[in-house]
């Protein structure tokens, strides 16, 4: 089965061009085009839809707005956020709001193909200068916590290993590369970890575990 895909963005030479090179693999479906936030939630049932690529400047109701409105009326669409915007306060509203992915338009199609399916696979890939500015703004939001870890407290010494991994921007293939096990393992793991630690996804995994130091210098 394809991986049905909605496309939100007011250019439409981008969207034409964006929608080609998605039809161009044969693991992908452009179920949906909407040009603004109205047009999107009037028309489009993201129940039926695995991932949202939204841009964020558009037309009246920005696209962070369409991201928290995808969330509410659907627990399985994931949503990745497409745009040319680089500022640290928009990137961490994004992520904040449950972003799975955050891709520069000005990337290659290469690394946009490689988020979505990194987006399937229940990963968060971001640029490297997009992933040193989420944490660079949640280091500030939320300086190291004193007192017990909750990490240390709850996770397994491997588990710890891996989440500072995550920290640091590895991919799934990364982390079972640089630790000699399998992907299906790094999954299995990462899995563990986010159940043990009330966790929906990656970016808040980051987020406490910056809060407690670990992981990511600078």
């Amino acid at each position: 089965m394809k991986i049905r895909i909605a496309l939100i963005d007011d250019h439409p030479i981008f969207l034409a061009g964006l929608k080609r090179l998605l039809e161009s693999s044969e693991s992908y479906e452009v179920s949906s085009i909407a040009n603004s936030y109205k047009e999107a939630l009037d028309n489009i049932d993201f129940d039926n839809i695995d991932i949202a690529l939204v841009d964020i400047n558009m037309p009246g109701t920005n696209g962070i707005e369409l991201l928290k409105a995808i969330k509410q009326k659907s627990h399985n669409c994931r949503v990745v956020m497409l745009t040319i915007e680089e500022d640290e306060e928009t990137i961490y509203r994004a992520m904040k709001e449950g972003a799975q992915g955050y891709i520069l338009k000005q990337d290659s199609p290469e690394r946009l193909l490689k988020s979505i399916q990194a987006c399937i696979d229940g990963e968060i890939l971001l640029s490297n200068q997009i992933y040193a500015k989420v944490i660079d703004r949640i280091r500030k939001v939320s300086p190291p916590e004193k007192g017990q870890s909750i990490i240390f407290s709850k996770l397994t010494k491997r588990e710890i290993e891996i989440t500072r991994l995550i920290v640091q921007g590895r991919s799934n293939p990364d982390i079972a590369q640089a630790l000699f096990i399998s992907e299906s393992t790094v999954k299995n793991h990462i899995s563990n970890i986010l159940h043990k630690l009330e966790m929906k996804d990656r970016v808040e995994l980051a987020i406490l575990a910056v809060r407690e130091g670990i992981g990511y210098t600078s």
